[in-house]
């Protein structure tokens, strides 16, 4: 498995989450954007399983520092939840 450069990956990760809080349509786009960045570099197909991948790739050390990133990502609610979000093609 290729394994992203945690430094690239952290930067995606907050990037992504920073967009999700704002919870603005006119960010929808680059919001867009960012989950997909997410996607390629953990070689998921959704925001969810990129997620997953950066919680398997914490776990196992190759990504420092994403312990307290993740429970935003977890705490994060309302009717589009970033978790809930696909990519569209």
């Amino acid at each position: 498995m290729i394994v992203p450069n945690p430094a690239v990956l952290r930067q995606a990760v907050d990037r992504y989450l920073a967009l999700a809080d704002e919870g603005d349509m006119a960010v929808d786009v680059p919001l867009q954007n960012a989950a997909y960045t997410l996607c390629v570099l953990t070689g998921t197909r959704t925001v969810e399983e990129a997620m997953t991948a950066v919680r398997l790739l914490d776990s196992r050390s190759a990504v420092p520092g994403f312990s307290h990133r993740r429970q935003t990502f977890s705490a994060s609610s309302g009717e589009h939840a970033p978790e809930d979000r696909e990519l569209v093609s």
